[in-house]
């Protein structure tokens, strides 16, 4: 029996989840509704990178006050949440004393300024953010068990760090500002003492915060880029595709059926991209391929660009 090499291990748990993970259905809700929801009916508009500084300014200011407002309900603060936590952990800019600098802010840009960025799109904001929550308390409260938990907080932290970074990587949910989530959960006695109310605590904060960066996002942008991946969803049964791209679909034409492919032929239209299950594509090389489809979808090359000769 061949064993592979540790090099060529690899777990693709899209494989098996995105065959019951049903299609984005946006496109029926009404149009006010789906534009907030990231649908759109046409191309895609860029804009400047003025404008961009301006909505994620607007939206990182907007989404630090309305977070901050709700964790200072009497119903929260009966749980003494520190504030500047509830900032930090909660996609925001404070990151409490007990956390590098260099984290700062990190939150705030994903979810205001590169939202087109794979680490910012909802499932890995919601799952990653989470899961990260949840083994920081697990690894926290496994160590309290031992009567030098005070003296062992840096391993705690270092552990509950490491290992929420490992299962958001297994679960394609990376999501670079739980890192302090887990981090905080272990060495800050205010989050410690939280415990499982940490949890929905989280919940609360990413609901509020995707609410913010739809409402906000989708003014003069488009967000998100996908809910779930940008891969096509639903099992491969050779029927008739039902989720309408958000990209050219001139009427009266069938949409695109999403077929296997056989071989190593990866097929990109302005509705899918669709691969053969036994490749494997990193979340770098599947943005990658949303980018070209989306350039498929606006025409290719833009005005000003001359086209490539032969």
């Amino acid at each position: 029996m061949h064993v592979p090499e540790a090099k060529d291990w690899d777990l693709d748990i899209d494989r098996y989840i995105n065959p019951y993970v049903p299609r984005n259905l946006t496109y029926r809700l009404p149009k006010p509704v789906s534009r907030f929801l990231g649908h759109r009916d046409g191309a895609r508009k860029e804009i400047g990178n003025i404008l961009v500084a301006v909505w994620s300014f607007l939206g990182a200011f907007i989404g630090i006050i309305v977070i901050e407002a709700v964790f200072m309900t009497p119903a929260i603060q009966s749980h003494t949440p520190p504030l500047l936590i509830a900032s930090f952990v909660f996609h925001t800019f404070a990151v409490a004393r007990l956390v590098s600098n260099h984290s700062q802010g990190a939150a705030a840009i994903l979810e205001y300024n590169t939202i087109e960025s794979p680490l910012a799109q909802p499932r890995n904001t919601i799952i990653g953010h989470f899961l990260a929550a949840l083994v920081g308390i697990c690894i926290t409260k496994l160590f309290m068990l031992n009567p030098n938990f005070e003296s062992l907080r840096w391993l705690a932290a270092a552990l509950a760090c490491g290992l929420a970074s490992a299962i958001m990587t297994v679960t394609k949910t990376v999501y670079p500002p739980a890192g302090a989530t887990a981090l905080l959960a272990a060495v800050d006695p205010q989050v410690q003492r939280l415990g499982w109310f940490l949890l929905p605590l989280v919940l609360l904060s990413t609901a509020v915060t995707l609410v913010m960066s739809l409402l906000v996002n989708n003014i003069q942008r488009q967000y998100p880029s996908y809910w779930w991946t940008a891969a096509d969803l639903g099992k491969q049964d050779g029927s008739e595709d039902i989720e309408k791209s958000s990209s050219h679909n001139s009427p009266g034409k069938r949409p695109t059926h999403a077929k296997d492919s056989e071989g190593y032929e990866i097929k990109i239209t302005h509705d899918h991209i669709v691969f053969p299950e036994h490749i494997y594509l990193a979340l770098e090389e599947r943005s990658m391929l949303e980018v070209l489809r989306n350039r498929l979808a606006d025409g290719n090359l833009r005005p000003s660009e001359p086209a490539a000769r032969a």
